[in-house]
């Protein structure tokens, strides 16, 4: 028996394959979470690739030394690397000999084009599947190159890193330092089809990132496995933030390198992505009155988000400004963006409902005006709440900026957990300026969040609602910048709604009606009450007079602020 027959007899049967840093784990880390599939311990041993895989460049030790431990017994799993021995890779997959799907998910195979599906036929058998996964040519090369850069193996400049590939390449560095080379898609994937034919299945990093849970059902049902779910967010591809490198800069070096047509490559992609799952809407209400100094740059921030699924409402509040003409503008030029036209003004609570009250797609988004978005957030907001259905809100970083240009972060979109009422009272203590209600919101948690009355502080009762129908998640990442109304104008608004000091001291009693009314608080409960007369006496400190005589009074609330916080927080 040749040592290849050898290696039919315990070897895998499912090769994940696809270009680097295309999602090969997450595939591999759901798949391995089947009682039917066997995982090894080592990822991407790269035995194929033995004869073809030079190891002069920076990531010689990172390709010999993890896998020399596990082979030594020193290490019970690792990575990957550059596995020479066909007795090791057959070891390898011999504790999975009965599974139905024994695995191997070494990307680099892909590139290889005709050469590897053929060996791999040859070597594996007929009845070897093969699942390529695939992205975006530019965002695969920024994200390869950055994650170079991030092991200190990669010195250059992006586009100087493009124009060495080769000549590294031919000086004995391994393959994968040509960043261009893998991200060719039209040529490779033909070769592969030709020789696997209807067992190659393939599937993009859009459809792992937007829609994973149909990703994975249609992945399993091809391979005849029950739904197996998706892998913990640890397992997912997280390079979205490309700080070494801009995308438009990236395609412009790869463009003028001369060796990629990236409307070929795109094409084959997109050939692919029209069959898989659509990406879930993301509906944008803006609520706006007379913004015309702001509402373009509003406007913008929103095109340029990279999540492209967009339906972007523009609810005009009876403008008397151009702020109507503006929109209609965007509205001819761009089909993700309508105008709804309100003859009728109302005040700040109605014009954002009207604006929840436009959502048509599973999130929704407020989007004032006045404010700015940073545009990798919905994209990375998105790609969280479509693996965890259990979050009602995902939040970003928001910047804050006064009249006077003064900058600092929002207190109010920090995470919350827990059971429902324990995350609504944590919701209503970390409510700070209900930043909460300009995260990622899941549209169908939504109905009546916002209340009839419009008591000053409608918006702390919604941004705790949202808690308390969900866990709130905050990423790591910069959302938005947004005008913060100046105290003064509180002050206004304050003193319209309660002309008198007592009424100004106790405003926060409209928002506690609010909560002590709504049958999904239980506000009964003693916690509950703890959270209430918390929030009440913060605001009493807040509404007093600055004067000395009234320093007592305001020192008094700050105290039973604090106290019946910690003691809400701490009770079940």
């Amino acid at each position: 028996m040749s040592k290849w027959n050898v290696l039919i007899v315990s070897a895998p049967n499912l090769m994940i394959v696809g270009a680097p840093r295309s999602g090969t784990t997450f595939l591999w880390a759901s798949l391995a979470q089947s009682d039917d599939v066997f995982a090894p311990p080592v990822k991407e041993p790269h035995f194929h690739l033995a004869d073809r895989w030079p190891l002069g460049g920076p990531e010689s030790t990172a390709f010999t030394k993890p896998l020399a431990a596990y082979l030594a017994g020193r290490k019970k799993k690792v990575w990957g690397g550059l596995m020479t021995r066909p007795q090791d890779y057959a070891a390898l997959y011999a504790p999975g000999a009965t599974a139905n799907w024994r695995i191997e998910a070494t990307p680099n195979y892909f590139a290889e084009g005709h050469m590897m599906a053929e060996r791999l036929s040859e070597r594996l058998g007929p009845e070897t599947r093969i699942l390529v996964t695939l992205r975006d040519p530019v965002e695969r090369a920024m994200s390869h190159y950055r994650l170079f850069c991030r092991t200190g193996w990669e010195t250059l400049s992006f586009e100087a890193a493009l124009a060495a590939g080769p000549e590294r390449c031919a000086t004995g560095w391994a393959p994968t330092w040509d960043y261009l080379r893998y991200s060719l898609i039209a040529e490779p994937l033909a070769a592969w089809r030709k020789v696997f034919g209807d067992r190659l299945q393939t599937v993009t990093l859009d459809a792992q990132r937007y829609t994973p849970f149909e990703t994975m059902e249609r992945i399993s049902s091809w391979l005849g496995l029950s739904n197996i779910g998706i892998a913990p967010k640890s397992k997912h591809n997280a390079a979205g933030n490309h700080d070494k490198v801009s995308y438009d800069a990236a395609k412009a070096a790869m463009v003028a390198s001369g060796r990629i047509d990236l409307e070929v490559e795109r094409s084959a992609l997109t050939e692919i992505r029209a069959t898989e799952p659509p990406l879930p809407i993301v509906s944008i209400g803006m609520p706006v009155r007379n913004g015309a100094a702001s509402i373009s740059k509003a406007l913008n921030s929103l095109q340029a988000q990279s999540y492209p699924a967009l339906d972007i409402v523009v609810c005009d509040n009876a403008s008397t400004d151009e702020t109507p003409q503006i929109a209609a503008k965007y509205a001819e030029q761009d089909p993700r963006i309508s105008l709804q036209r309100f003859e009728t003004s109302v005040d700040i609570q109605d014009s954002y409902r009207r604006a929840l009250d436009s959502r048509k797609g599973p999130y929704f988004m407020f989007a004032p005006a006045d404010d700015s978005w940073s545009p990798e957030f919905i994209d990375s907001a998105v790609c969280r709440m479509q693996v965890d259905r259990t979050l009602s809100a995902c939040c970003g970083h928001i910047e804050m900026v006064s009249d006077d240009g003064e900058l600092k972060k929002s207190r109010g979109t920090r995470s919350i957990k827990g059971r429902p009422q324990q995350r609504w009272r944590r919701g209503l203590l970390r409510v700070s300026d209900a930043s909460r209600l300009y995260g990622l919101l899941r549209s169908d948690r939504l109905d009546g969040l916002i209340p009839s009355s419009a008591p000053q502080g409608w918006d702390h009762y919604s941004a705790a609602k949202i808690a308390l129908r969900g866990a709130v998640a905050k990423i790591n990442i910069t959302a938005m910048r947004r005008h913060q109304t100046p105290a003064s104008k509180y002050k206004e608004w304050i003193d319209d709604q309660e002309p008198t000091l007592r009424g100004r001291a106790s405003m926060a009693r409209h928002v506690i009606r609010l909560c002590r009314a709504d049958a999904e608080i239980k506000s009964f409960h003693p916690a509950a009450q703890m959270v209430l007369w918390s929030y009440f006496c913060k605001h009493a400190a807040q509404n007093l007079p600055r004067s000395i005589w009234f320093a007592p009074a305001r020192l008094i609330a700050i105290i039973f602020t604090y106290i019946l916080g910690v003691l809400a927080w701490v009770i079940p």
